[in-house]
């Protein structure tokens, strides 16, 4: 976004335009630009047009009033949501530090954590996205500058650090490429009192710094991010699943369990993906009574139902070793369709799978493609979930 436009956003003018455009439900880009033409200066007439568009975006992702109010087509692509940025900024709270955001964006940790702490502030290099950030967190000192040159002596801070993983091209997946590198940033959060480091799902985990703690968060079936903490309150080497929006968490100096038993039991129970980004799925074998049926996959098994909610359970009707053409008689001759696919340790993709198969009428089951004993195999299966608790 250029200055210009962004000027004109957080002005009172532009603030005032857009409460009048509340009631716009046709958000065509094209079409609303042009009818908006009609009231305002060609070049306002854009920005109104760009904003209401990224702030139904913004809506179809958010929960009402969980949102801020101004938004570049960037910073709401790289924006934290905000029911992670308030359990981060709950973290930051019981530290008693003040906090700099030094790769503050738009605002949306910013935002959280102003509504936690009482000296907040946020440095971003992009002019433009500056002034959102102020206009959106007027409760924190957003000022311009570069993370790589921080304004305030680290050590008395909790930082957040968030490099860009987009650019030009695309998504970087080299953390080098990031912006500001990964070592700067691994660097920049040594140096704070306390601070996270916000990373990509994927990071290899030789990329975590012994010194810090590792968190997996999830928000629904989404994982979100590795989130690296270090100082205050971080033990390093802790690796921690967080489950959102119900605020459960596995962590790896729980008990764990390394059972294997090399066979498919009655149950087998599926990890959510924090558990095994952060590596805890000895943990949740011991939490469920459950042992491993592979000891390179993650998939665990056991005779009795158990429920966690951070796997899912599925009741084994039967385990069919794997050709296409066998798993289609099967399911044909037992009256069975498949309506969820997972894999582990498989070669297929589920949704090329489910194409292969074509159209099958019958009861819905799931499918659970994985490699036990060297051996390829589809167990076919029965979503159950925990009995409902009774009512008293």
């Amino acid at each position: 976004m250029d200055i210009e436009r962004a000027r004109y956003l957080v002005s009172p003018q532009g603030r005032e335009s857009l409460t009048s455009l509340a009631h716009e439900t046709d958000l065509d880009p094209n079409r609303l630009a042009t009818r908006l033409r009609r009231q305002f200066p060609p070049a306002e007439a854009a920005a109104l047009a760009e904003q209401l568009t990224l702030r139904a975006r913004a809506a179809s992702r958010f929960e009402p009033g969980e949102g801020l109010t101004l938004y570049s087509a960037a910073g709401l692509e790289m924006m934290t949501h905000p029911i992670v940025a308030r359990r981060r900024a709950e973290r930051f709270a019981a530290l008693g530090l003040p906090v700099v955001d030094l790769t503050c964006g738009i605002g949306g940790d910013l935002s959280a954590v102003a509504r936690n702490v009482p000296l907040a502030i946020g440095l971003e290099r992009d002019p433009s996205t500056a002034l959102l950030a102020a206009a959106n967190v007027p409760g924190a000192h957003v000022l311009g500058g570069d993370a790589t040159a921080p304004p305030v002596r680290l050590e008395e801070f909790a930082a957040i650090i968030d490099p860009a993983r987009r650019g030009a091209a695309g998504r970087r997946f080299d953390p080098e490429a990031f912006e500001p590198s990964w070592d700067a940033c691994v660097s920049l959060l040594r140096s704070a009192g306390a601070g996270v480091l916000k990373a990509p799902p994927g990071l290899h985990h030789e990329r975590v710094p012994s010194f810090a703690e590792l968190e997996a968060v999830q928000l629904g079936p989404d994982l979100r991010e590795l989130a690296l903490w270090s100082g205050a309150s971080a033990e390093p080497g802790l690796r921690r699943a967080v489950l959102l929006p119900a605020a459960l968490e596995l962590t790896s100096n729980q008990p764990a369990s390394q059972g294997l038993t090399p066979a498919v039991g009655r149950y087998v129970f599926d990890p959510e993906s924090c558990v095994t980004r952060a590596t805890l799925v000895q943990q949740l074998a011991f939490l469920l009574t459950a042992n491993f049926m592979d000891a390179r996959v993650a998939y665990l098994t056991s005779d009795t139902a158990a429920f966690h909610p951070m796997a899912a359970t599925f009741e084994v009707i039967d385990v069919v070793p794997f050709s296409l053409q066998r798993l289609k008689e099967y399911l044909r001759a037992h009256s069975l369709r498949p309506d969820e696919i997972r894999r582990r340790a498989f070669p297929v993709e589920p949704d090329e799978l489910r194409r292969l198969l074509g159209k099958l009428p019958g009861e819905r089951v799931t499918l659970l493609c994985t490699t036990l004993n060297a051996e390829r195999i589809t167990i076919v299966a029965r979503r159950v979930y925990a009995p409902a608790p009774e009512a008293a």
